[in-house]
C-alpha cells in the first residue's frame, strides 16, 4: 500500500534542513519559493485565526536537495533545471527558459572572449578568428594553476595547443576544422579518453572504437550554437524523453566512473577519469539536457540511447553492493578469505568508496 502523502507545513521543512546540515531561516525559504526552487504551499485552514499552509508531499525532500546543490552553485536557472532533472516539480516552460538563459550566457562568454583576446593581440576577431582561437588555446594549454585544464596523459605542448584550439572549434563555435586522424588521437590524450582504446571492463570491449577524427562530426549536436537550437525547437515530449537521458549521463555516468576507479584502483581507467567529478559541475547538468535535446536529432543519437539504457541497472547495483555494509567485519573476512589479494584489495577499495559516498549521485550532503 502506498505510503500516506504527508501534511508538510513550513517548519517541518526547516527542520529536514537542519537535520541535513543546513541553516535555513523563513526568509530564505520564501526567496526559494519566489524563485520557484521550492513549491508554494496552499491553504488548507485556520487555527484559530492563523492560516494553516501546507506544502506539497516531498517539498522537505526538494528543499534538502536545493540545499545540496547550492553548496555548489547558487545560479538560480541552473538550480531550477538540476531540480527538474531529477523529476522534482518545476515547470517545463520556467526550465525552458533557464536552459536558454545559461545557454545564451555561455555563448555571450565565448564572443566576450574571443574579442577580448583579439584586441591583446591587435587581430580582427571576425576576419581573423582561427588566429584568435589559436592564441586563446595556447594559453588555456598552458596554465598549470588549480583551474587549468587537467593533464591526464602527458602530451607535447605544441600538440596540446593545437588540440585546444581543435576544441575550442567544435565545441564553442560549432565548426569542423580539418583535423587529421593523428591530431585527433591526440584530442583523445588531451580529453584523457585515449585508454578506453585498450583497457576494458572484465570481457567487454573497449568502449572508444572507430576513427578518432569521427569527433568532428558530433559538432552537429555537441557545440553550443548548435544545442542553443535544439533547445529553441524541441518540443514538449522531446523535453521529457530528453529528461530521463540527461539525468543518466550527469548522475550515474560519473557513479560509475569512480565505481571503476574503485575496482581496478585506477583514477582513470578506461579513460573515465575525467567524468568521475562530472555531478559535482552543476553547470554540466544543463549542457548535458541541452546535448540530450540535440543528440535527438542526430545519427548519434542510438549511441547516446544506447549508453542512457546502460547506465538504467547502476542504482540498483550499488544498492546491491551496500549490502556488504551490513555485514561484520568477521564475516566480511570469512567470505574474503577463498579470494586471492587482487579480489581483496578490490573490495576494500569498493567499501571504502561506499562508506565515502563516492558511489552516489549528484553533491555529497553536509554531514
Amino acid at each position: 500500500m502506498a505510503a500516506e502523502p504527508r501534511a508538510l507545513q513550513r517548519d517541518d521543512l526547516l527542520r529536514a534542513a537542519n537535520s541535513a546540515g543546513f541553516s535555513v531561516s523563513g526568509r530564505l525559504l520564501e526567496e526559494f519559493r519566489q524563485d520557484g526552487l521550492v513549491p508554494r504551499p496552499a491553504r488548507v485552514s485556520n487555527d484559530g485565526r492563523r492560516p494553516v499552509w501546507i506544502y506539497p508531499d516531498g517539498s522537505d525532500r526538494q528543499l534538502v536537495r536545493l540545499l545540496c546543490w547550492r553548496k555548489h552553485t547558487k545560479d538560480v536557472d541552473v538550480l531550477r533545471v538540476l531540480l527538474w532533472m531529477e523529476c522534482f516539480p518545476v515547470a517545463l516552460d520556467v526550465v525552458r527558459a533557464s536552459v536558454t538563459a545559461v545557454l545564451d550566457g555561455l555563448l555571450r562568454a565565448v564572443e566576450r572572449d574571443l574579442r577580448a583576446e583579439a584586441s591583446r593581440q591587435g587581430l580582427d576577431a571576425v576576419a581573423e578568428q582561427d588566429a584568435v582561437v589559436s592564441s586563446i588555446a595556447a594559453t588555456v594549454a598552458a596554465k598549470r594553476c588549480k583551474n587549468a585544464l587537467p593533464r591526464p596523459i602527458r602530451v607535447p605542448a605544441d600538440q596540446r595547443a593545437t588540440a585546444v584550439a581543435h576544441l575550442l572549434q567544435i565545441f564553442a563555435l560549432g565548426e569542423e576544422p580539418e583535423v587529421t586522424e593523428e591530431e585527433a588521437e591526440t584530442i583523445e590524450k588531451v580529453l584523457g579518453v585515449s585508454p578506453g582504446r585498450r583497457q576494458r571492463v572484465e570481457d567487454a570491449g573497449p568502449w572508444l572504437t572507430g576513427a578518432a577524427s569521427a569527433l568532428v562530426g558530433a559538432t552537429d549536436f555537441l557545440s553550443l550554437p548548435r544545442m542553443a537550437e535544439a533547445i529553441a525547437d524541441a518540443t514538449d515530449s522531446e523535453w521529457a524523453a530528453a529528461r530521463p537521458v540527461a539525468a543518466a549521463l550527469f548522475l550515474q555516468l560519473p557513479v560509475v566512473a569512480r565505481a571503476l576507479a574503485a575496482t581496478y584502483g585506477k583514477d582513470n581507467f578506461a579513460g573515465m577519469g575525467g567524468l568521475t567529478a562530472l555531478d559535482g559541475e552543476p553547470l554540466m547538468g544543463v549542457v548535458l539536457v541541452a546535448f540530450a535535446l540535440g543528440a535527438r536529432r542526430s545519427d548519434w543519437f542510438g549511441n547516446v540511447e544506447a549508453l542512457h539504457y546502460s547506465l538504467a541497472p547502476w542504482p540498483t547495483l550499488v544498492g546491491e553492493m551496500e549490502q556488504v555494509l551490513d555485514m561484520s567485519q568477521p564475516e566480511l573476512d570469512r567470505n574474503l578469505a577463498v579470494h586471492g589479494a587482487e579480489m581483496r584489495d578490490r573490495t576494500h577499495r569498493i567499501i571504502k568508496a561506499l562508506v565515502d559516498g563516492d558511489l552516489n549521485p549528484g553533491p555529497k550532503p553536509t554531514q
